[in-house]
Parts: structure tokens; C-alpha cells; sequence
């Protein structure tokens, strides 16, 4: 069996920048990439297994809803899961997909090589 939070559906909290669109640098508001169909597919096969998915961006809700209305994007809420009340910022998650993001490895001095090292996916092309 899968594990979940609680009793609640898994929970995927996804970048918009540089995952859900292209980014290349902040650019104005509602200045925003083109849309990543990989990344759409794979976001409406976890939606069909039952996953809730969380927006998770820097950018205001209002900015990037009808982008993703328009382009099939699903999702469920930004940048908060309501089936959690938290006091912090972060929306809880099973998962936190990133294009900027260094995963613990449990050894921090093996990371620091990782994180010093560090280029965006976009960065290596």
C-alpha cells in the first residue's frame, strides 16, 4: 500500500516556474513560459490515480489559474493543502516536485558538493 499523510488522497506539491512552464528569468507579472507538455501529462496521470495537486509558486494564485485552465493543467490548490492546517508557509506534501531543489541525502557533507554544484535542468541544456 501506498503511503499517504494521513487519510487523505497523496499530496504532489509542483513548482509553476521552471516546472509546470519554461522559465528563463523573471520576466513581469503575467509574463509567463510556455507550458511543459511532459510535465502536464504526467500531472494528469497522478490526477487520475487519485493524487491531489498543490501550485506551489512565488507568483499570486490569480496570476497563474487561468494559465492553467487554459492549458488543461490540473490542480487542486496553491500554495496550501487545506487538509492540513499549518502555522507555516510551506503546503504539506508527499512530494515536492522542484527545478530547483537539492534532495537530503541523509549525509549533509555529501550534499554540500550537490549544492555547490547546483544548475536548474533549463541550466544544463
Amino acid at each position: 500500500m501506498a503511503h499517504k499523510l494521513n487519510h487523505s488522497a497523496r499530496t504532489i506539491a509542483v513548482d509553476f516556474d521552471g516546472v509546470i512552464a519554461n522559465y528563463d528569468g523573471y520576466k513581469g507579472y503575467g509574463v509567463l513560459g510556455e507550458p511543459r507538455l511532459d510535465v502536464r501529462e504526467a500531472l494528469l496521470q497522478l490526477k487520475s490515480e487519485g493524487w491531489k495537486i498543490v501550485i506551489h509558486t512565488t507568483r499570486g494564485e490569480d496570476e497563474v489559474r487561468d494559465y492553467l485552465r487554459a492549458n488543461r493543467i490540473p490542480f487542486d490548490e496553491f500554495n496550501r493543502n487545506s487538509d492540513y492546517k499549518t502555522a507555516g508557509h510551506k503546503p504539506v506534501a508527499d512530494v515536492y516536485w522542484d527545478d530547483r531543489a537539492v534532495c537530503y541525502s541523509g549525509d549533509a557533507s555529501r550534499d554540500l558538493d550537490h549544492i555547490r554544484n547546483f544548475r536548474t535542468w533549463s541550466d544544463r541544456e
